[in-house]
């Protein structure tokens, strides 16, 4: 207990060299950015190419050439060629980005080949896996995005099952020792291609252009108390020949480090064992990929010291590192931290979200590119900490930036079964009875009020956040926007929102192993990510030129729904419009639309809507026409219909162009299946119905059986 006592006093590093979570480690070109907060197991390469997978148990992290993470993926069945395995099919998540299960190829019997006729199929492949389960002997052939089978049980002998804990950093003391496992398998006297996904070796001496400069002592740390070390000693003089006195402890402090690269050198602190000597460990692992540019990326990882916290003494430690614990990247400086503004980064508090809580920024820069963003989940970091979960889970970390931002938008989830308001800044959205409460934010800022706010801030130290705050209220939730430091906190009380009820969106058909397909959704995940639909419309419009678009016809309306919804969103209006038009001029006689067909009908549904939506805020009003020319008068039967939002859209439609007897049967419905019917009070649509008793009258609830 004394040692724990004697380390209490915290102690921060020279300023010069600011701690390494600090995110203060910056050059003029370059800078030292922490990527994934939390322990790391180990890191890959994927194909001797600049992308790369972080793995923290089950959770992967995809990193591009810039140093920025851009995908997760959680799995248990990664295999050590970089494919997932499942029972049903299989994911090539990791060279791809398509996380969507696949199915397997039809099994061959290979029990006729001749050794020469297997040992052919297996090098003909990108990848070959060897499985030996549920009495069957198996070889997985990987090539141009298909898994074929071969039925090799007549030598199932000949495989053995591996399991390699894939620790390739601090594997001796990580706190997953004997948790995270990659699968892995041999054929006998078969030696398997040079792996297109491998291990980026980890190291704890120092790269060449790195150097530790000094050091700065912070505590004595005791690993046993002063009562036990000298008990111990007095013990083992008197009974033990040749006794070895225990040391009562040593000193712990933090190295100053120098990173030097292209004559630029960026500074910090972290914590190392003893004084400075040739042996001295400072707690890092550096993980250099095969690169022979030298100005290329270049990863670190801190993990924590012991895989049991409470083993010699551990936790009395844990407030000089635990911040610094997790994944980090050298890299050059991306266009947002290019300026001299104060930086800032996005963070979230307050209720609950019951899904992770992602989006992305746009910024008063117009030619700077959307900054995407998920809120980590914050690790909790007790000096008390003991055995159990404590630590183990990690997360990315919210981007730090330096450009003024001009909006954002997140995705945020509330699972109950009750009506739910939100409010910003005295402006609320009723969500009426959902199942759930799923709702993409969008905020714009106030120019001139967030210039203001970083002003306050910028003289003062330390990292600023940009805080969004839900607190929670009887009738649901507000939502409360700061940017703030350590010491000042400036409410931002101009902001405009606006907001989307998220649309009903089905699950995506069954891939099968059809070339057209299997690249048309390779293209969708492309536009999708990037709000651009060119990708996608080229590798339509090639399968219509081939006759092959109407046999995809149920994924087809999937994909332009998730387009057009997720283009909403993203405030992607214009890409919006050449996708619809796209869609009516080439796409709806050839997909043979069957209002019977549930899963296409739903899907189509949804970018309907959009549609009406899209036309509605770019004042195109012969876009918003083709929606209901097509789908409202003719494809759809408004009465049986349950969209809420679809119903509201068709409604606005309705209303600006004064079709009264429509507007007032879909309002009866909309409000019959649950819309609040403070919405049409709301929306200036309506505006020249506000005094209407006809109109007024619609707006009482109406019980009514959805079918």
């Amino acid at each position: 207990m004394l040692g724990f006592l004697i380390n209490s006093v915290l102690a921060d590093p020279a300023e010069e060299y600011p701690r390494l979570s600090a995110s203060e480690s910056t050059s003029q070109d370059y800078e030292i950015v922490k990527l994934i907060d939390g322990p790391i197991d180990a890191l890959y390469q994927i194909n001797n190419q600049s992308l790369f997978i972080a793995q923290s148990n089950h959770d992967l992290w995809k990193i591009n050439a810039a140093g920025e993470v851009i995908d997760h993926f959680s799995t248990s069945d990664l295999y050590s060629s970089g494919l997932i395995l499942e029972e049903e099919g299989f994911i090539d998540w990791v060279f791809t980005r398509d996380k969507q299960q696949k199915n397997y190829g039809e099994k061959i019997d290979a029990s006729g080949y001749s050794e020469q006729q297997l040992l052919d199929a297996f090098n003909d492949a990108e990848i070959v896996e060897f499985l030996d389960k549920n009495d069957q002997g198996s070889a997985y052939l990987y090539q141009n995005g298909k898994v074929n089978l071969l039925d090799i049980s007549n030598q199932r002998e000949k495989i053995t099952d591996l399991v390699y804990m894939s620790h390739n950093i601090r594997r001796e003391y990580n706190i997953h020792q004997g948790e995270t496992e990659i699968n892995g398998n041999r054929f006998e006297n078969y030696n398997k291609k040079p792996p297109l996904f491998a291990f980026i070796k980890s190291q704890s001496s120092l790269p060449r252009y790195a150097a530790i400069t000094g050091y700065e002592k912070i505590a004595y740390h005791r690993p046993y108390s002063i009562a036990n070390t000298l008990l111990e000693n007095i013990l083992g003089a008197i009974f033990v020949s040749n006794h070895r006195t225990r040391e009562f402890g040593y000193e712990v402090g933090y190295s100053h480090m120098e990173l030097k690269i292209k004559d630029q050198v960026l500074k910090f602190s972290v914590l190392s064992d003893e004084q400075y000597s040739s042996g001295r460990s400072h707690d890092i692992n550096w993980l250099d990929p095969d690169s022979a540019d030298p100005t290329g990326l270049k990863f670190m990882a801190v993990n924590y010291r012991r895989k049991n916290l409470a083993e010699l003494n551990e936790r009395s430690l844990l407030p000089y590192y635990e911040n610094d614990i997790g994944l980090y990247v050298l890299r050059a400086k991306t266009p947002h931290n290019q300026f001299a503004q104060t930086a800032w980064q996005l963070s979230y508090s307050g209720l609950y979200s019951y899904n992770p809580i992602w989006g992305y920024l746009k910024f008063v820069q117009t030619d700077l590119a959307p900054a995407y963003y998920w809120f980590r989940k914050s690790r909790p970091l007790p000096s008390s900490a003991i055995m159990g979960d404590y630590g183990r889970r990690a997360d990315i970390v919210s981007p730090i930036l330096k450009a003024l931002p001009k909006s954002l938008t997140f995705n945020w989830v509330d699972f109950k079964d009750r009506s739910f308001r939100l409010v910003i800044n005295s402006r609320d959205a009723l969500f009426y009875n959902p199942e759930d409460t799923l709702v993409a934010v969008k905020l714009e800022f106030d120019s001139a009020e967030m210039e203001q706010a970083f002003q306050k801030l910028e003289k003062m130290p330390g990292l600023s956040q940009l805080t969004l705050h839900m607190v929670e209220k009887p009738y649901g939730a507000e939502l409360k926007v700061y940017l703030q430091n350590s010491s000042t906190q400036v409410p931002l009380k101009k902001i405009h929102f606006d907001y989307q009820e998220q649309a009903y969106t089905p699950k995506s058909p069954h891939l099968t192993q059809s070339d057209g397909q299997l690249e048309l959704f390779a293209a969708y995940e492309d536009s999708l990510l990037t709000s651009e639909p060119n990708d996608f419309l080229e590798k339509t419009q090639e399968l219509i030129e081939k006759g092959e678009l109407s046999q995809f016809a149920p994924q087809v309306s999937y994909y332009f729904a998730q387009l057009s919804y997720q283009f909403s969103i993203n405030n992607a209006l214009d890409e919006n419009t050449v996708l619809m038009d796209f869609y009516f001029e080439k796409i709806h006689s050839l997909i043979n639309y069957n209002q019977r067909e549930e899963l296409q009908h739903k899907n189509l549904i949804v970018f309907a809507s959009q549609v009406i939506y899209t036309g509605s805020n770019t004042n195109n009003p012969v876009l918003t026409e083709k929606a209901i020319n097509t789908f409202v008068e003719q494809d759809f039967d408004l009465e049986k219909e349950t969209d809420r939002a679809f119903l509201f859209n068709v409604a606005c439609y309705y209303a600006r162009n004064h079709v009264k007897d429509r507007m007032l049967k879909i309002i009866n419905r909309a409000i019959a299946l649950g819309r609040d019917p403070q919405t049409f009070l709301k929306d200036s649509d309506f505006s020249h119905y506000w005094q209407d008793t006809d109109f007024l009258d619609a707006l009482k609830p109406v019980a009514v059986t959805a079918p």
